[in-house]
């Protein structure tokens, strides 16, 4: 049963026979919804299982021993290294991004130990920097805050990733495995405290490093949305030097964008045509952000017939965004740190119309004319259409671009964090079976992810929710209680994944460690009356 199928149920059981108004749809869809993420967290074994996969990333330390760090006197926000990048021995850094959002350990001359999140990494070529390193060609980092002061040389330094973070709708881990050649299994998953105990989280000079065994969660991060929503402009004024070329046909549209900062492992790629691509993106241009902020709110904007030429009758659209990298300081010119926040913003669009006027199908092409027409889907949700970075303001669509079909704007309400143990030596896979918070139902042919006879349960829930905003309240209660009945029956089947009249032994009570048994971690001081 598809959404449409489920909302015409739950009229034909509330004896909703009149036409329904286009309201009336709208409130019903919400109910299913509502009704869906509720169930999703109440009974999460009703779905559908999934597999997401991340990779470790190895430490980064100095390739010599006069391979160190100093902050630039003018700008305390970024560190450089004292030679330059093209010294014999010298640890080579990633300037892809890959290395925005890791964290960097830093000891100073006193011994003192700074750890700091790292922002961006950059090359500047024929640098002359302030202080007493020679004019070349340097690496440098950004820091997320600035350092405590701008003086310090001869730094000691550690490239390291604490924690590792699931993708932002996991809402339930099953289990974790390594999946490696000949180094495939499940990790062992620790409580929270118990890591704390152990020191697992201590400095990573402190931890020992090597095949994961033991897994734990970490802490939640979420990035700021933004606050308004892109400005659309049209284009192609002043004799048609801005139209709309095409492949994608021209039409009415809605905008919105989010904030994002790192990128994952070039496993983790977004599924988009070749036409996703843009040339300032490079090969990066399909990579999954490390962190994504919510969405800013919806723009909507139409093509218009600006352009008056014998090639086409629609003119561009020009984006305007916030400068992200200005509003958090980095957009000042004579900073070193000058367009280097390390975040970037993601450009959605949903197509509300297609302007078919000035477009035809050539071998399958869509091709720029002045005659024929273009059939497209029109999915009623934001597809991702490009990145750009965050301290550029303007940008334009102008249809050489087509949306990423597969890939879909989500609801962003943070990632959570995984760390594991030992601390990877090298690069590992790691799988992840869990269940995703599925997406808002938004088209009538988007079908629940749930087992087809388990709809009655969804359906029931969001009859509760109608006869709540109706003020029925014995009607809301009888139809509750049938829901948590349906819910007690469902879990029988479903629950453990076993055919439900066999008999499920429970585990006893965990027992302590033995005295001969295996203590796989350490404990560096003793706790009262121990």
């Amino acid at each position: 049963m598809n959404l449409g199928e489920i909302r015409a149920a739950i009229f034909s059981q509330s004896d909703w026979a009149p036409t329904q108004s286009t309201d009336a749809i709208n409130r019903v869809n919400d109910f299913i919804n509502r009704a869906y993420f509720q169930l999703s967290q109440e009974a999460p074994f009703l779905f559908f299982e999934n597999k997401v996969s991340f990779t470790t990333q190895t430490d980064v330390e100095p390739g010599i021993p006069t391979d160190k760090l100093a902050v630039i006197s003018t700008d305390p926000w970024c560190l450089i290294q004292e030679l330059p990048y093209t010294t014999l021995g010298l640890s080579q850094w990633d300037t892809t991004g890959a290395w925005n959002g890791r964290m960097i350990r830093i000891e100073d001359s006193s011994g003192r130990v700074h750890r700091h999140r790292i922002r961006d990494v950059f090359t500047k070529l024929g640098y002359n920097p302030p202080g007493a390193l020679p004019s070349g060609n340097y690496r440098l980092i950004t820091l997320y805050k600035p350092w405590h002061n701008i003086t310090d040389t001869g730094l000691t330094w550690r490239i390291y990733t604490p924690d590792y973070y699931l993708p932002d709708d996991v809402i339930e881990v099953n289990s974790v495995r390594l999946a490696q050649a000949d180094q495939s299994w499940p990790l062992n998953v620790l409580g929270q405290m118990e890591a704390e105990d152990f020191s697992l989280q201590d400095d990573p000079s402190q931890v020992a490093s090597g095949i994961p065994k033991t897994i734990y969660r970490r802490a939640h991060h979420q990035i700021e949305s933004p606050t308004v929503p892109p400005k659309i402009l049209p284009e192609g004024e002043g004799g048609g030097k801005l139209r709309w070329e095409g492949p994608d046909p021209a039409g009415q549209f809605e905008y919105c964008f989010t904030y994002c900062w790192g990128y994952r492992d070039d496993e983790q790629q977004n599924y988009g045509p070749p036409t996703t691509l843009r040339a300032d993106q490079g090969a990066n241009a399909r990579l999954e952000p490390l962190w994504e902020s919510a969405p800013s709110p919806v723009v909507i904007a139409k093509t218009t017939n600006a352009v008056a030429t014998a090639t086409g009758v629609n003119g561009a659209l020009k984006i305007i965004t916030p400068n992200i990298d200005f509003m958090q300081g980095f957009g000042r010119a004579a900073d070193v740190r000058y367009q280097h926040s390390g975040w970037r913003k993601r450009i959605y669009r949903r197509r509300i119309t297609v302007d078919t006027v000035g477009y035809t199908v050539s071998a399958g092409t869509l091709v720029v004319t002045e005659a024929g027409g273009a059939e497209q889907g029109t999915p009623d949700t934001m597809l991702l259409l490009f990145d750009i970075p965050g301290y550029q303001t303007e940008t334009m669509d102008n249809g050489n671009i087509i949306p990423d079909y597969h890939r879909r704007l989500r609801d962003v309400h943070g990632y959570q964090a995984m760390a594991m143990y030992p601390r990877p030596d090298k690069r590992y896979d790691v799988d992840v079976r869990c269940i995703r918070r599925p997406a808002e139902l938004r088209d009538d042919s988007d079908v629940p992810r749930i087992h087809r006879d388990t709809v009655d349960v969804l359906i029931h829930r969001a009859l509760a929710y109608l006869y709540e905003a109706q003020g029925n309240t014995p009607l809301a209660d009888r139809i509750l209680a049938r829901y948590m009945a349906d819910l007690v029956t469902m879990t029988k089947r479903y629950g453990d994944l076993r055919y439900p009249g066999k008999t499920i032994l429970r585990k006893p009570a965990r027992a302590g460690r033995g005295i001969n048994s295996r203590q796989p971690f350490r404990r560096w001081y003793n706790l009262p009356n121990s």
